[in-house]
């Protein structure tokens, strides 16, 4: 077998140059052998967009790209191409940052700055892992846990489709409000269908890539009503801007915010339910069984035993933590979900609603506070209770109605913080996916 540490399975020391990559991949690449490229991969070359080899390509190369899977695709590449270097592919430093150079990749929110330190240890362990494979008492520690590996890979990819897919729902939110705004306008300023012409090719390319997302194994066999909904949103936008006719658009922009109204949340907790089945800690297990193993065999390779051991601590603080925040994301979901039916009582001037709510909302709300008193978010929401409860019991509907629309307003800016740090862990998973992806093609060799 091939030394490990001497192939692409660890990845390029540099980042990869993804245009460099699909320039390769096109070059060295018939039609065919890009179709036995995807059957490696575990992709359906047809499920591509596309239909020449270039687009399929560079699909195939964003498709990895957006799962943070890119080495992976690498690895694939080199096993069917081992005659190019893979100095060929990786950025040089007189090259732009990748960033900048990058195929486009669709982000619709700026995650919050997290420490990722636990998120690189336990991605070097894997990958230590990877390099020890060679030796028959890794493998056959590694055997023992391979259907947890392969779990937890297919559930990090689950949980990074729909990310990407609620990432576009938030992009589409955007795009919404602004065609509804130009939408008033009509048909009064005509120069309104100017804008909206602007803003329908940007909309129909952000639906045509959660059209292509719903194709995933992830939601097969789902009834996906968004997907089909939204193409129909397409259909009467683009006959509206094509023939400046006000009832398409009217059709389209009322049938985009149905979609929005109901599918993001749902979408939304498909994710939480995925990551509430992420069993990290059986990872852990495999872990600290194959560090005993190493121990018990005294296998000496230099810093590689060391960073599979920092792995286990390491894969112990990333499952508190995405436990903790699904934890935290449920109860928010419950509080958000009373708020919502209580607002809807309160605005059209019925508080005994409220005042039965009340009873569940203010100990729900205070024990999420409890949590982490001294916080912005948590000082606000015990201001703004501290006064509305009195104004409830006193019957001040003028002072309640005005004091709850606070309380929901803050509920809301929390419950989307929590939203965006487990998105931000979702995001920091994928290194350690790309790992356990990279460790289970090296051991079916």
């Amino acid at each position: 077998m091939t030394d490990p540490s001497q192939t692409a399975e660890n990845g390029p020391e540099k980042p990869v140059d993804l245009r460099k990559l699909l320039r390769a991949i096109n070059d060295s690449f018939s039609e065919d052998d890009l179709r036995d490229l995807c059957f490696e991969l575990r992709l359906d070359f047809e499920n591509l967009p596309g239909t020449v080899k270039k687009d399929k390509a560079r699909e195939l190369v964003i498709h990895f790209d957006r799962r943070k899977r890119v080495n992976v695709l690498v690895a694939a590449f080199q096993e069917l191409r081992p005659q190019i270097s893979i100095e060929a592919i990786i950025l040089d430093e007189i090259d732009e940052d990748p960033t900048s150079s990058r195929i486009e990749i669709h982000q619709a929110d700026i995650l919050p700055a997290q420490d990722k330190s636990n998120t690189v240890i336990a991605s070097k362990s894997f990958g230590a892992i990877v390099r020890m494979l060679t030796r028959e008492d890794v493998r056959t520690a590694v055997v023992t846990f391979q259907t947890d590996f392969q779990a937890a890979s297919q559930q990090i990819d689950q949980m990074n489709d729909y990310k990407q897919v609620h990432d576009l729902f938030q992009i589409l939110e955007t795009q919404y409000d602004l065609i509804y705004r130009d939408q008033k306008r009509l048909p009064d300023d005509d120069m309104a269908w100017d804008d909206i012409a602007i803003a329908e090719p940007e909309l129909e390319a952000k639906i045509n890539d959660m059209v292509m997302l719903s194709k995933s194994d992830t939601f097969a066999g789902s009834n996906l009503r968004w997907a089909a909904q939204l193409e129909t949103v397409k259909e009467h936008l683009h006959t509206a801007v094509n023939g400046d006719d006000l009832d398409a658009l009217e059709e389209g922009v009322t049938l985009l915010s149905r979609v929005l109204t109901r599918h993001p949340t749902r979408i939304n907790a498909q994710l939480v339910a995925v990551a509430s089945g992420l069993r990290l800690d059986n990872l852990e297990r495999a872990i600290t069984t194959i560090s005993g193993s190493l121990a018990e065999a005294e296998v000496a390779m230099g810093n590689m035993v060391e960073e599979v051991k920092s792995g286990r601590s390491a894969l112990a603080g990333l499952d508190e933590r995405l436990k903790a925040l699904v934890r935290e994301h449920n109860a928010w979901q419950n509080v958000d979900d009373e708020v919502r039916r209580v607002k809807s009582a309160v605005s059209q001037n019925n508080f005994e609603e409220l005042e039965d709510a009340w009873f569940d909302l203010e100990p729900m709300t205070q024990e999420l506070i409890d949590t982490d008193p001294d916080a912005e978010w948590a000082q606000n929401l015990s201001k703004v209770m501290s006064d509305l409860t009195p104004a409830i019991e006193q019957q001040i509907n003028s002072k309640v109605r005005r004091l709850f629309m606070r309380y929901h307003t803050y509920v809301g800016h929390r419950f989307r913080e929590v939203d965006l740090e487990l998105l931000s862990l979702c995001t920091e998973l994928q290194r350690v996916g790309e790992q356990i992806d990279l460790l289970l093609r090296q051991f079916n060799k």
